[in-house]
C-alpha cells in the first residue's frame, strides 16, 4: 500500500487560541503529540500573520527519501560510509489518540498503524538490502518524528553507532 492510500486519523485542529502565536501552537502540539516540536519548525511549516499569529500551511513538495529504494531507483543506495537510519516501527500516532475513547478514531488508528508497519518494513527492507553501509534500527511506538518523541533513544543509538565507527 503507498503511502497515498494510507489515511490516518484526523488530528483534531487547532482552536482559535492555539494558532493566537506559534508558542501556542507549540503547546498545541505537545498536547496531542506527546513531545514539543520547535517553535522554529512550526514557523517553517505555517505562515505568520501580519499580527504574529499562526497563518495557513505553506506549501512544499511531496517526496519521501526512501521511496526510490522501495520503487526500484538507485538513486540513494551509493552510500559508501557507514550510516544509521532509525525507523520507528510500529508509529504511535500520540497522546491525542491513545487517550481518545472514540471507538471511529481507535479504530482509523489501529488500521492506519496496520497499514504504516508494512510499508515501514519494506522501507527497512529496502534499506538493509540497498545500502550495505546502513546500520538500522527500529523504534516501536515512536512519532514519525522519532528523534523528538524517542529523543532519549535516539541519542543513545547515536552514540552506540558512533563509538563503532574508528
Amino acid at each position: 500500500m503507498e503511502m497515498q492510500r494510507l489515511k490516518a486519523p484526523g488530528l483534531p485542529s487547532p482552536g482559535r487560541a492555539d494558532l493566537a502565536s506559534f508558542s501556542a501552537l507549540t503547546k498545541y502540539y505537545e498536547r496531542v503529540n506527546g513531545f514539543r516540536f520547535p517553535e522554529a519548525e512550526l514557523r517553517q511549516q505555517r505562515i505568520s500573520t501580519p499580527a504574529g499569529g499562526v497563518g495557513k500551511q505553506r506549501d512544499f513538495p511531496g517526496g519521501a527519501l526512501f521511496m526510490p529504494l522501495l520503487m526500484g531507483t538507485r538513486k540513494y543506495i551509493d552510500i559508501p560510509v557507514p550510516a544509521l537510519v532509525i525507523f520507528a516501527n510500529p508509529h504511535g500516532l500520540g497522546t491525542w489518540v491513545d487517550g481518545s475513547t472514540d471507538p471511529t478514531v481507535r479504530t482509523a488508528a489501529k488500521s492506519y498503524v496496520s497499514a504504516l508497519a508494512a510499508l515501514t518494513e519494506r522501507q527497512e527492507k529496502a534499506v538493509e538490502n540497498g545500502v550495505p553501509t546502513a546500520h538500522v534500527i527500529t523504534l516501536p511506538g515512536g512519532h514519525h518524528h522519532v528523534f523528538l518523541s524517542n529523543e532519549a533513544d535516539v541519542i543513545r543509538e547515536m552514540r552506540n553507532f558512533l563509538n563503532t565507527l574508528k
